[in-house]
């Protein structure tokens, strides 16, 4: 399934990894947090669910919430974990700067309860390169092209380099940090 999975499924994957969790509770997470970009219809949950569990990355559990009826929730197996790990350890790619960076923040979202400081950081500084890169590319093509340009189409162009100036920043800034709380956990 690993070619094949999507980024819903690695989600739902993290996730469970989190606690075991019921269609019905990642329903309401993606109804009511900021993952709510993943639709919460049952009709994307639940067939994702099932094929996660074809293949063997999660499997049924029952649990009985607080006062509540018995439902079948799920959890992760030694090759869901496995699967997520090598999802969020897959390198920073030029197309996913390019065309992806919110699947690259949902991946760095959940690194930190599955990953090494290390890998974490050598993350951040793909992305940071990454972006670096994409910025000189945009700029190079802004300097080449803008007095062809409408004037509001310039203000859009500026709009979309000033985010990825404020992009690179916020990378920066998350390095550094990263950095100084692995310092502080190895002083302790």
């Amino acid at each position: 399934m690993a070619a094949r999975a999507t980024r819903l499924d690695y989600a739902l994957l993290a996730l469970i990894g989190q606690a075991p969790r019921s269609g019905y509770d990642l329903r309401k997470i993606f109804a009511l947090t900021p993952l709510a970009h993943f639709s919460d219809s049952p009709g994307a949950v639940y067939p994702s669910l099932r094929r996660l569990e074809r293949t063997g990355w999660v499997e049924p559990v029952s649990t009985r919430p607080e006062g509540g009826r018995r439902r079948e929730a799920f959890r992760l197996t030694q090759a869901g974990r496995r699967a997520l790990r090598d999802w969020l350890r897959q390198p920073v790619t030029r197309d996913e700067v390019v065309h992806d960076t919110d699947g690259l923040l949902l991946r760095f979202a959940f690194m930190g309860e599955w990953l090494e400081t290390r890998e974490i950081q050598a993350f951040v500084e793909g992305f940071v390169r990454g972006l670096r890169l994409h910025l000189a590319d945009l700029e190079q093509f802004f300097s080449r092209e803008s007095g062809r340009m409408s004037v509001t189409g310039r203000l859009a162009f500026e709009s979309g380099l000033s985010g990825l100036r404020a992009q690179i920043a916020w990378a920066r800034r998350a390095g550094l940090r990263l950095r100084a709380a692995e310092r502080e956990r190895s002083q302790s």
